[in-house]
């Protein structure tokens, strides 16, 4: 059976998550497996933040249970002591006046920015110098945020249309986001691919969530602008605006193994008051939801774990999924339809 990597072809060259900047301090180094590879991520003493394949060249001990001294990640096996850059600085077995051949570890790109530190898997260097994407509002002191870090035994494909699904709210959310037994109304939306992009646009300013998310979200009852988007690869971003505030939720995938993954979901909301104070609640509120999420992932993942490839059946409400599948093929074969192909559709739901 291939690799989650030889399935996804090109789609591995990317930017992809490794970490939170708070899961990693000072003076520490932490292992995380992407795309089956497992990494060594470690901050210096000055904070800077380096990542090497997770097996020392001398003797292939992990790395990730060495420790930090200094700028440098030192071997638990035999002092083997490496740079930021992945080089060999010192050999303690070896005489310190006598040169040695050089050794070091093939570069992996890595970025830290709006908290997360990013890696590149690609095997050649980064099409662009930092992730091109940048978390919604997380300088603006106006809005509060925080991440949140969930394991789904699933894959990226699959949680990135969970994620922007409406009509499963009704079902695996029931109660905590919408209520089956309210009365079924239809939701008119607009679905677009363009630039490597899926947007739902929903047409309902007069739509509502359960009466526990209403107290939380929209107590004003302003009217909710609602969109949906996908953002190739690995991406979405679901936000709710009520009049001039929001709340906004990024889920970014990262691909551990097959059926593997490991989500860090950004959330950024914007309120007239108690925003501080709420935020327990919100962080309460989410976590319920998405362990809901977890949940239906891994009855799905159980489904697929005899075979992974997607052959699902859709109609025509499932058209933001035809629409995420096409563009990871286009990704996973290099085919720069990808960037150029356009679509967009008027479609009707019932929830």
């Amino acid at each position: 059976m291939e690799s989650l990597k030889e399935r996804d072809g090109k789609i591995v060259e990317n930017w992809y998550i490794a970490c939170l900047s708070e899961e990693l301090k000072n003076n520490q180094v932490v292992q995380r497996v992407v795309y089956e590879k497992p990494l060594a991520i470690f901050r210096t003493q000055s904070g800077a933040v380096s990542i090497v394949a997770d097996r020392c060249l001398h003797r292939l001990a992990l790395l990730s249970e060495g420790e930090v001294r200094g700028e440098r990640l030192v071997c638990m096996y035999h002092g083997w002591e490496y740079d930021l850059d992945g080089e060999v600085k010192r050999i303690p077995a070896e005489n310190p006046e006598q040169k040695n051949a050089p050794h070091c570890q093939k570069k992996i790109y890595s970025c830290e920015q709006d908290g997360a530190i990013w890696v590149w898997m690609g095997e050649g260097k980064p099409s662009t110098e930092t992730p091109p994407w940048r978390f919604p509002f997380a300088q603006d002191e106006k809005w509060e945020h925080y991440f949140m870090i969930t394991d789904f035994p699933n894959e990226v494909t699959n949680l990135a249309e969970n994620f922007m699904d409406v009509p499963h709210t009704v079902y695996v959310h029931q109660g905590w986001f919408r209520d089956e037994k309210s009365e079924r109304k239809k939701v008119p939306h607009t679905v677009e691919t363009k630039n490597g992009r899926v947007l739902v646009t929903y047409l309902q300013e007069k739509d509502e969530f359960s009466w526990g998310a209403k107290l939380l979200l929209n107590p004003s009852g302003a009217p909710m602008k609602h969109t949906d988007e996908y953002i190739y690869p690995n991406i979405t971003r679901v936000d709710y605006w009520f009049g001039e505030n929001g709340f906004i939720i990024n889920s970014q995938g990262t691909p551990v193994g097959a059926l593997k993954s490991r989500v860090y979901t950004y959330i950024a909301y914007k309120i007239p008051y108690f925003k501080k104070i709420l935020k327990p609640i919100f962080g309460f509120y989410t976590r319920q939801v998405i362990e809901q999420d977890v949940e239906i992932m891994h009855n799905q993942g159980s489904s697929l774990q005899n075979d992974p490839v997607l052959n699902f059946r859709s109609t025509p409400s499932d058209e933001l999924h035809v629409q995420i599948e096409r563009l990871r093929f286009y990704g996973k074969t290099g085919n720069p339809l990808l960037e150029t192909f356009e679509i967009k559709k008027e479609i009707d739901f019932w929830i």
